[in-house]
C-alpha cells in the first residue's frame, strides 16, 4: 500500500505440542529471553481439546505470509521482506549472535520428525518436570505465522511491537506475541490518535474511570 518502506516484515511460523491428557489447570509462561521478540514456551489447556494441555509455540523462519495454504503466499512474503543490503545486515547481526543462533537452530529441530519430541519435552519439563516425551504430540494444524518488524533504518529487528501512523487517518500496527500484553494500551494511543484527526475528545477521565469498574472489568 505504499506505507512503511523503511521496515522490512519477517514471516515466523509457531508450533504447538499438545499432550494425551490434563498437566495444568491455567496458563503457565517461561521467563522471556528480552533478546528474542518471540512468546517464551507457555503451557495452558486448550479449550478446544477438552482441556487436554497445549505447549509451546515453537518459532521457524517460513517465506510464506499464511500458514498451511502451500506455497501461494511465497511471492508475497518476498515482497514484504523488502530485501536489501540494510535486511542483510540485520540477518547477519541476528546470526552473530548466539543467543539468537542456537535458538533458530534449536527451534528447527523441534519440526524434525524423529527427534524433535525428545528435544521439546526438556524444555517442557521446565513447566511440567513429570512430563515425559510419550505424554506430548505434535499438533498438527496448530500454530500461524506473526510478522516480526525489521527497522532498515536503525538495522535491527524490533522486539515484537510496531506501528505506523502518517496522520492521515491510518494505522498500522503488530502487536508482540502475546498480543494480549499490551492491547488496551495500544488501543488508549489509538483512540487518542483518531480523536484528534475527527477533532473529537476523548474522555480520558471517563476511560480510566471504566478501567476501574469492577462491573464492566
Amino acid at each position: 500500500m505504499g506505507y512503511g518502506k523503511h521496515m522490512g516484515s519477517l514471516s515466523m511460523a509457531g508450533s504447538f505440542y499438545i499432550t494425551s491428557g490434563e498437566f495444568l489447570n491455567g496458563k503457565v509462561y517461561m521467563v522471556q529471553n528480552d533478546k528474542l521478540p518471540f512468546a517464551a514456551l507457555h503451557g495452558d489447556p486448550d479449550i478446544l481439546e477438552n482441556g487436554k494441555t497445549r505447549f509451546g509455540p515453537t518459532a521457524l523462519a517460513l517465506g510464506v505470509l499464511e500458514r498451511y495454504k502451500g506455497l501461494a503466499s511465497v511471492g508475497q512474503c518476498i515482497k514484504t521482506m523488502n530485501i536489501d543490503g540494510s535486511i542483510l545486515k540485520i540477518f547477519w547481526d541476528l546470526l552473530k549472535d548466539s543467543d539468537i543462533r542456537n535458538y533458530v537452530f534449536k527451534n528447527f529441530l523441534f519440526e524434525v520428525p524423529g527427534i524433535n519430541k525428545g528435544l521439546f519435552v526438556k524444555d517442557a519439563q521446565k513447566i511440567v518436570p513429570s512430563l515425559t516425551k510419550d505424554d506430548i504430540e505434535y499438533a498438527k494444524g496448530f500454530g500461524g505465522v506473526r510478522p516480526q518488524v525489521l527497522d532498515k533504518k536503525e538495522k535491527k529487528l524490533m522486539l515484537g511491537e510496531a506501528s505506523l501512523s502518517e496522520g492521515n487517518g491510518i494505522i498500522f500496527n503488530m502487536t508482540p506475541s502475546p498480543g494480549a500484553t499490551s492491547c488496551l494500551g495500544n488501543a488508549e494511543r489509538d483512540i487518542k490518535v483518531v480523536c484528534d484527526y475527527l477533532n473529537l475528545e476523548f474522555d480520558e477521565e471517563q476511560f480510566l474511570a471504566d478501567l476501574t469498574d469492577p462491573e464492566i472489568a
